[in-house]
């Protein structure tokens, strides 16, 4: 039975696996091969710890399948909060199988409880499996988003 629940450091791992696994799809290990665990460790618990930080993950049988990561803001311009999805990946063999819609709709619900009226997420320009999967769970494309390297 699948089971969706808001991950700990006791996660840590399975955390560390399937952000490396979306990593590697995305081609962005290729970039930044090398990371440094004590870094990537501080920064998780970091993460984790902040109320801002909504980090789920789902589980079939005790094992990491899913994980999805969102972050809430207040938004000066409607006074509202508005929640961003950093990080979402399925493991190639529970893709098909509602895992990415369980997590979707319990990020929804976590994000409607703490007063977000919006819920954006971006995706790699050549993915059109994302784009194809956004779009059924209800986001719709408005804006192109644009990044500096520093």
């Amino acid at each position: 039975m699948l089971e969706i629940k808001t991950a700990s450091l006791e996660d840590e791992q399975d955390i560390f696996r399937l952000v490396r696994e979306l990593a590697d799809a995305v081609g962005f290990a290729e970039q930044s091969p090398l990371i440094d665990i004590g870094i990537w460790s501080r920064t998780l618990e970091k993460m984790l710890s902040s109320p801002d930080w909504v980090f789920l993950i789902a589980r079939e049988g005790g094992e990491a399948v899913g994980l999805l990561i969102f972050f809430i803001r207040p938004t000066l311009a409607s006074g509202l909060n508005r929640a961003t999805i950093t990080e979402m990946v399925v493991t190639e063999q529970a893709r098909g199988k509602g895992v990415g819609r369980r997590l979707i709709e319990e990020a929804k619900r976590i994000a409607l409880e703490r007063g977000c009226t919006i819920f954006d997420v971006s995706t790699e320009l050549d993915n059109a499996g994302a784009e194809g999967f956004y779009s059924k769970m209800g986001f719709t494309r408005r804006r192109n988003y644009y990044e500096a390297q520093l």
